[in-house]
């Protein structure tokens, strides 16, 4: 997928001091060490005697540059090799001798003269997981040994490089809204827990109702129930859809971010998503794009579109519809590099150019996503970010939220989505939230949730990481609720194109179904990326997130008072015994012509008839209270007068 970026959590070394004025050369390699596995955001420098790093999980996501010059012990041929996780690149006497962004071949040969004093350059990188860095040598007749210090030198001219990397940093201007630092709002909730449950308070009156869909998700809507269990309903693969539906190899898919839209005028199904560039860069993109008739089938070949600027990852695309005043930024594009989040804009969704000159929301991790919330009338981004905050050990990937009204000035972001030691497993985070879909006053996130820490079964060695899906919501845009289920899972199956991670980043509703639509791993999160890092879909029917489920004995569901408007109510369930619904009011007493109605069988929209008509309540509070056995209830529908 793509390197991670995380906060080192360990104190910063000082600023490297340039000492003495003799040409000389002072023993070992200047250093410095970056927030980024992009050789970017410096965050200490230093002096290493010989390269024998390892940092094991302790941090997750980083980068090293070591400058100076390596002594030559022989003449002849010279073997450099590296043990490095993930990767490096090394450079002596300027040829490029190791490039395992491309390779997996980890050494170079190099004819030398003995006692030469080589300029040395080597890069590591660190996505994920565990992490080490050495370099060794070897020649005729000398078995390859770690390279001793004493072979390693650096010049006045090597620290002044380093040191002016560093203080480039401190220098650095601030894009338009800088990256957030210390404490931030935390407004992620984990559903059943007290702080859930805090912001979940209702008022002190009835709770007003807009029409559309209520669904039994969290329990904002249940004042009180018996016998039923709240289910997760996990989305069933189908075989008759020939996943993955976009692939690694034909269609050049690299990663687990792309938006999937469908055309309002013409009904054809629209996926933009990260192509992987020519030289298999682990650190840039470009978008492809394709267009199909049933969203399965795609078109191909995938067209490359033109990057709007740099891209390092995000494939994130807007339609603002045809009737958007500003017909030639109807579509927006939204993508991280060097730093943030910019955004580019397209009349056709194809040719894409900046709205703005850089980084207009800046974040520390090189994931972000795009949403138009269309109950607030303005634009969300969800951007990853390393903290380290108290409820959990270390530095984990962290979800933040900020809003804007034009795309370009960002409010001040706060925590969207965050581990908690206390209800989650071993070392969980959280790669990003994306697939928003607003249902009446909800609002639906996927979440892509990471374990590092743990391994497939049957994946192969170096290969690590586990990722699953999981469901978000929010009632006001801000605070959000995150489940601890499982929404969507790996294929079990050792050896399924998603037997490692399942993904999901789209929901699009298509009539009384919703397509989710998901980034595949086979094998692991740094794994082959550029062939097992695929595209699938399944279906769900339209609002069956969560079931209030009971089984042979009988259960009940009451409302707390509810203020709505209203000419119809149906019922989102599936009914093999029996279903009965009636109307209270605000104190619990039956209400004359709303008795109990009974619906049994599978519908998204069982019609509830009453004696008296529904508008006839004329906005008074009232609760309804459901019955149920051998039944899964959803939520139900108010229709508009």
């Amino acid at each position: 997928m793509r390197p991670c970026l995380l906060l080192i959590a360990s104190a910063l070394c000082p600023l490297l001091t340039i000492a003495g004025n003799s040409d000389d050369p002072w023993p070992g390699l200047v250093y410095v060490q970056f927030h980024s596995a992009a050789l970017s955001r410096p965050a200490s420098s230093g002096v290493d005697a010989q390269v024998n790093l390892d940092t094991g999980s302790t941090i997750n996501g980083y980068s090293r540059l070591w400058l100076g010059a390596v002594q030559v012990p022989a003449g002849g041929e010279l073997t450099f090799s590296a043990e490095a996780d993930n990767g490096c690149r090394l450079t002596v006497g300027g040829k490029l001798l190791i490039d395992d962004r491309s390779s997996a071949v980890r050494e170079g040969r190099l004819m030398v003269w003995q006692g030469e004093l080589l300029p040395l350059r080597l890069e590591f990188f660190q996505n994920g997981g565990t992490a080490h860095m050495r370099l060794y040598w070897s020649w005729a007749g000398h078995a390859r040994e770690l390279i001793p210090a004493n072979a390693f030198h650096h010049s006045a001219a090597d620290a002044s490089v380093i040191a002016k990397i560093m203080a480039s940093s401190k220098s650095t201007k601030p894009p338009h809204t800088p990256t957030p630092t210390g404490p931030l709002p935390n407004r992620a909730r984990i559903y059943g827990t007290p702080e859930a449950a805090d912001v979940l308070r209702r008022s002190a009156g009835p709770i007003v109702l807009q029409t559309g869909p209520q669904l039994f998700i969290d329990d904002y809507l249940i004042e009180s129930s018996q016998n039923l269990t709240r289910v997760v309903q996990q989305p069933a693969r189908d075989p008759g859809i020939p996943n993955p539906v976009v692939t690694g190899p034909e269609d050049r898919c690299f990663q687990p971010f792309f938006s999937v839209l469908r055309d309002p005028q013409s009904g054809r199904f629209r996926i933009w998503y990260g192509a992987r560039c020519d030289d298999k860069s682990a650190s840039a993109s470009h978008i492809a794009y394709m267009e199909s008739e049933d969203g399965i089938h795609w078109k191909r070949p995938a067209r490359l579109l033109d990057d709007p600027a740099p891209i390092q990852f995000g494939s994130e695309v807007l339609d603002e519809g045809p009737s958007f005043p500003d017909p030639a930024k109807r579509y927006k594009y939204g993508w991280w590099h060097g730093g943030g989040l910019r955004v580019a804009g397209s009349a056709d969704g194809l040719h894409f150019k900046p709205l703005a000159p850089g980084i207009v929301l800046a974040h520390d991790h090189d994931i972000n996503n795009l949403w138009r919330d269309p109950l607030r009338k303005r634009y969300v981004a969800t951007i990853s970010s390393s903290r380290e905050l108290p409820q959990f050990k270390g530095t984990r990937r962290t979800t933040l939220q900020a809003v804007s009204n034009d795309l370009i000035h960002w409010s001040t972001a706060w925590i969207a989505l965050a581990a908690d030691d206390r209800y989650d497993k071993d070392i969980t985070q959280f790669y990003a939230m994306s697939g928003f879909l607003a249902r009446g006053e909800l609002v639906i996130g996927l979440v892509k949730v990471l374990h590092d820490d743990w391994k497939a079964e049957g994946a192969p060695a170096g290969a690590f990481g586990v990722g699953y899906t999981a469901l978000a919501w929010s009632r006001d845009g801000e605070h959000w609720a995150r489940d601890r289920e499982v929404f969507f899972a790996p294929d079990p199956k050792p050896g399924a194109w998603d037997h490692a991670h399942a993904w999901m980043d789209e929901q699009l509703p298509v009539r009384d179904e919703v397509y989710l639509y998901y980034g595949g791993y086979k094998w692991g999160h740094k794994h082959n990326r550029f062939e097992e890092r695929q595209i699938g879909l399944v279906k769900m029917r339209r609002d069956r997130y969560v079931a209030r489920e009971a089984g042979a004995e009988a259960g009940s569901l009451r409302t707390p008072p509810l203020v709505f408007r209203a000419s119809a109510l149906t019922i989102n369930a599936n009914v093999t015994g029996e279903l009965k619904l009636r109307l209270l009011d605000a104190f619990g007493r039956p209400l004359p012509g709303f008795d109990w109605v009974s619906v049994r069988g599978d519908r998204l929209d069982h019609a509830v008839k009453f004696q008296r008509p529904l508008n006839s309540l004329a906005g008074s509070p009232v609760r309804l209270e459901f019955e149920l056995q051998r039944a899964q209830l959803f939520g139900f529908d108010l229709r508009p007068e």
